[in-house]
């Protein structure tokens, strides 16, 4: 058991280095838009993250439930995206929204490999969401709120596809350099029509769960 934590604790360790390093090249680089690019998506699934993100209980901190509508924003190559799906039954929805189309292409891959029929993935922008008002149950982002240019303008957004009562969540970890520090989250969303719920901390980082008022 020792030997286990110990391996682990050298796993996190290792993708944290490895992935500030990349992470503050890619903003070095990309200086025009933070979002992660598709050359880099190695990032977005790998030991590291499964360490940091741990499937099972990273999601049920979303508080998504079954026959819920899902909105996913920033799913990447979808590491979150099947398993969403899965918890929401084929009487839910997951649609899963990106802006960069190489992206949303693997993603679509992804889910026809694992057999998902319930995600919808489409090219889409966090700052005019492609959807309807009050269409959605709940909405996650993860270290997606700071990739975004504008924050405000996207939080307007999420809360119009929300229904009324519905669940933001928002996951912000270290050490992703668009990294939002917990009373900026809560500042923001509630200034946008949100209400905090719960404040759930995490290793290296936190998820906020907010209701739309």
């Amino acid at each position: 058991m020792r030997a286990l934590f110990l391996f682990l604790r050298f796993v996190v360790v290792a993708w944290a280095v490895v992935a500030t390093w990349c992470l503050y090249a890619l903003t070095q680089r990309y200086k025009s838009s933070r979002a992660c690019p598709y050359s880099w998506r190695w990032i977005l699934d790998n030991l590291g993250r499964r360490v940091v993100h741990p499937l099972p209980q990273t999601i049920d901190s979303f508080r998504v439930d079954r026959g819920h509508t899902v909105l996913e924003v920033g799913p990447g190559v979808g590491y979150f995206s099947g398993e969403v799906a899965r918890r929401v039954g084929p009487e839910g929805r997951v649609v899963c929204v990106d802006i960069q189309p190489e992206m949303i292409g693997a993603l679509r891959q992804r889910l026809l490999r694992e057999g998902v029929t319930n995600a919808s993935p489409m090219v889409g922008d966090a700052l005019g969401l492609p959807l309807a008002e009050g269409s959605v149950d709940c909405a996650f982002l993860v270290t997606v709120l700071g990739e975004v240019p504008d924050r405000a303008k996207a939080l307007a957004e999420l809360r119009r596809v929300l229904k009324p009562g519905g669940i933001l969540s928002i996951t912000e970890s270290m050490p992703d350099p668009d990294y939002q520090f917990p009373d900026v989250v809560r500042d923001l969303c509630h200034a946008s029509g949100f209400q905090l719920l719960e404040h759930r901390r995490r290793l290296f980082g936190f998820t906020m769960n907010f209701a739309a008022t």
